[in-house]
């Protein structure tokens, strides 16, 4: 089985998030039944993503879906051309694979990269981008998506990727990304009332990693009550490493003071009919290869 998405109830008891169990393995890569012949017979993998719960309580899963590559080079040009989509009526499935919502020609040297998903009136939009900043895109039925290239790009430092949007209740929203700021990692931020125009703002967590780039990835933001839960992946160390960051204040977290750590990696929580989910997913991580 090729690597997979993978959910399990989150407990947030104490105020300090833990994983009650395994991970499940619920989701095979969405690519491999719409690749092209060129990608015919590769084994495909799943990495950043992101789950929206619809006004239906249908899950939606988008995110990265692609071919391992051949010569191995996990990142290199072109390597993430795909934002697959996948829908299913509960978390632990069936999930069933749709057109990709995004897709780059085949030989094409750039890249999407990982991609957020939020409501906006009567339409969706989404926020993707690998390393070069972040791009948008509108959809009306969450199945068709269009780039909207007149937005521009949104530069917040560098290597800027991996976008996180949370909805604050005077409607304000802050998008999260990681990038480097001031020679070391970050999780970056920014505010709008639109998703158009963007306010760059201070870092939201700014570590003592003298590593512009990659040292810290797929920042999530998620609320319980007047609580903030920064879950951050800290891949310069481990890859499956994700550190919990707690604040009441969404736009600021104390990298000194990590309130615990958690093994996944691009790790994304979700409210499911009262109950929190957590997942797991990762292009270097093959320890669900030999299932099926």
């Amino acid at each position: 089985m090729p690597q997979t998405f993978n959910g399990l109830g989150l407990n947030l008891g104490n105020a300090i998030p833990w994983i009650p169990g395994m991970f499940q393995h619920v989701l095979a890569p969405p690519g491999m039944e719409q690749q092209s012949p060129a990608e015919s017979g590769r084994q495909w993998y799943i990495n950043d993503h992101c789950v929206f719960v619809d006004a239906a309580d249908r899950l939606h899963w988008f995110g990265i879906t692609n071919p391992y590559p051949d010569d191995g080079n996990l990142y290199g040009p072109g390597s993430h051309r795909h934002t697959g989509h996948a829908v299913a009526e509960h978390p632990l499935g069936p999930w069933i694979a749709k057109k990709h919502a995004l897709e780059l020609p085949v030989g094409t040297t750039e890249s999407i990269g990982a991609c957020f998903v939020v409501a906006l009136e009567s339409e969706y939009r989404m926020i993707y981008g690998y390393n070069t900043g972040f791009h948008f895109a509108r959809s009306h039925d969450l199945e068709t998506w269009q780039p909207m290239p007149d937005s521009g790009t949104l530069d917040l430092g560098q290597g800027t990727r991996d976008p996180c949007v949370l909805q604050l209740d005077d409607g304000a929203y802050l998008l999260y990304g990681a990038a480097g700021h001031g020679g070391r990692s970050a999780v970056v931020l920014a505010s709008s009332r639109d998703l158009a125009q963007w306010n760059p703002e201070p870092p939201a967590l700014l570590s003592d990693v003298e590593i512009a780039w990659g040292a810290l990835e797929s920042p999530f933001v998620f609320r319980r009550g007047d609580e903030y839960y920064l879950f951050v992946n800290f891949s310069h160390r481990q890859y499956e490493e994700t550190l919990v960051f707690h604040s009441r204040d969404p736009r600021r977290f104390d990298w000194s003071s990590p309130l615990c750590t958690l093994f996944a990696h691009a790790a994304e929580l979700f409210d499911w009919r009262g109950q929190a989910y957590i997942t797991h997913c990762g292009i270097e991580d093959r320890h669900w290869s030999d299932i099926g």
